[in-house]
């Protein structure tokens, strides 16, 4: 209960961040600004990332329901793998933007939301290695699974958010 609230406060958090972005756009001339050109292969390299790691997290639930340890942990380092060049990725990307969060409104609002994507999937990829530990130690089993499906839930809580900030920034610009 306590992973679905979290995931609700996010979603309101990015729900926000997504229409203080499309207001301003309304509002702010011109939007983008001048000289802001995004690289769309590295926010779809993201995305892609992100999508492949919701994959490796259902695989690690269906694993544990058959109560095969080795496949879910498996999984959960694959999940986690993908969750940390997601990370790197992001960074680099955010280092390659020609603006800060001071330059402009729009340069503050896109800031905010990949600085709150980050956060977010930090904690989830702490998330996940903490349930990996515990299906490494045998405490998470077919019989109790609860741990494994509130790390999935957080885990696709971030898969969406990602999906929302990569359309917001890069399709709808």
């Amino acid at each position: 209960m306590g992973v679905l609230l979290l995931s609700a406060g996010g979603t309101m958090l990015f729900g926000t961040l997504v229409a203080a972005y499309l207001h301003l756009r309304k509002v702010t001339d011109p939007w983008p600004p001048e000289g802001v050109k995004l690289d769309l292969y590295l926010g779809n390299l993201l995305m892609i990332t992100m999508l492949l790691s919701a994959v490796t997290v259902e695989w690690a639930c269906f694993a544990v329901r058959r109560d095969d340890r080795r496949q879910a942990s498996a999984a959960l380092g694959v999940t986690i793998g993908l969750g940390v060049a997601f990370l790197n990725l992001l960074s680099y990307t955010a280092d390659q933007v020609p603006f800060d969060a001071a330059s402009h409104p729009y340069g503050l609002v896109v800031t905010a939301l990949v600085m709150l994507l980050g956060i977010a999937v930090g904690a989830g990829v702490a998330f996940v290695t903490l349930t990996l530990l515990r299906v490494s130690g045998r405490q998470i089993w077919a019989a109790e699974p609860s741990q494994l499906r509130a790390t999935a839930c957080y885990w696709h809580f971030t898969v969406a958010a990602s999906i929302a900030v990569w359309y917001t920034v890069a399709i709808l610009k």
